[in-house]
């Protein structure tokens, strides 16, 4: 028992001799020691400067988030119809060999969301990606600050023939007739969000008859469409795919002819035959109305010295002791408009006196 405090008392010297040798190896010539700590750190860092293969990691910050196969998507029945409008950028951290460290720029990454991912309806969860140009020389990406993003995905629906309806305001200038205006195309074929879509109950397209040019000829122009609803309000149609016999379409082609003008009396020469009964006599014929407006590009048959507009019928007054009115059917000679197809005509008849 008294051997034991002799040998911790032995053993606690000899610490004391070799951290006192240590210190004074340490401290003698302390100062070529400390300069060759310092060569030899500089010594490694212009080693491993000069090592091309060694890795190293760099940041890159406010990348765009891309979108890929939309269309895909679309092929497969669904549509994003939120979550993918004003995408916050993202920063990455990559990882590439030394050498390229400084040539690598925030270009050569791409960070994309792929659509063709989801397969289902309702708010996902979708995951990012990151491409580099060039992995040989730029390396990977080791994280993305904002790995997933949250899109609103509905069933991606088809519906054909919608009508096109024509809104008409204003009219024409001058005294030109306007021909009833005809859409190009009158149906057309919509594919969207399921929301959207099921809505859909016609096509307006408005036309202003006020904007035509003073001119007698064929107008056509190109007109925006809006998509309405049951009770007639303007539809979102940002997300639709419009088509006409499978081509996209973004406007509808109105065409209208506008015709040249003019006023032809109706020709009362001829349009009775036949005798009233014994002893009475026609006094009077009147027809309504009296002239009529007639609209047609080429009007020179009716220009000469006394144009008249005939008829294509004549009333029978044969053995009539009383006035007889009629409803005659004018011969519009084709022209493409006349204001009164028909005229009313009424033969007086009265007794001799």
């Amino acid at each position: 028992m008294s051997n034991q405090p002799v040998k911790e008392q032995s053993f606690l010297n000899q610490v004391k001799k070799t951290c006192s040798a240590v210190f004074r190896r340490i401290t003698h010539n302390w100062g070529w020691k400390l300069l060759s700590v310092v060569l030899a750190i500089c010594i490694w860092g212009v080693l491993v400067t000069q090592d091309d293969t060694l890795p190293r990691t760099k940041s890159f910050s406010n990348l765009k988030i891309g979108v890929a196969n939309s269309t895909t998507l679309k092929q497969n029945g669904f549509i994003v119809v939120s979550g993918l409008d004003d995408l916050e950028p993202v920063n990455i951290t990559v990882q590439l060999p030394q050498k390229y460290y400084s040539s690598a720029t925030a270009e050569r990454y791409l960070v994309r969301a792929d659509l063709s991912q989801i397969k289902e309806a309702g708010t996902q969860e979708l995951p990012l990606s990151a491409t580099v140009t060039n992995s040989t020389a730029y390396g990977t990406v080791l994280s993305i600050s904002k790995p997933t993003i949250t899109v609103e995905v509905e069933p991606y629906v088809y519906r054909s023939r919608i009508p096109v309806q024509l809104n008409v305001t204003g009219e024409t200038a001058g005294e030109l007739y306007a021909a009833p205006p005809i859409c190009d195309p009158d149906t057309l074929d919509v594919a969207g969000p399921q929301s959207v879509v099921e809505k859909i109950v016609r096509c307006r397209v408005d036309y202003d008859l006020s904007q035509l040019e003073e001119k007698p000829g064929t107008v056509r122009t190109s007109l925006p469409y809006v998509f309405l609803d049951k009770d007639g309000n303007e539809l979102d149609s940002s997300m639709l795919t419009v088509t006409s016999q499978g081509i996209t379409t973004r406007y509808v082609i109105v065409e209208q002819t506008l015709y040249t003008t003019m006023e032809v009396p109706v020709n009362t020469l001829s349009l009775i035959f036949g005798e009233p009964a014994d002893g009475y006599v026609v006094t009077g014929v009147k027809v309504v109305p009296e002239t009529v407006v007639i609209a047609d590009d080429d009007l020179s048959l009716f220009q000469g010295d006394n144009p008249t507009m005939y008829t294509l019928g004549r009333v029978n007054i044969t053995g009539e002791k009383q006035s007889k009115t009629d409803i005659i059917t004018l011969n519009s000679r084709g022209v493409a408009y006349i204001s009164h197809p028909t005229v009313t005509v009424t033969v007086e008849i009265a007794p001799k006196e």
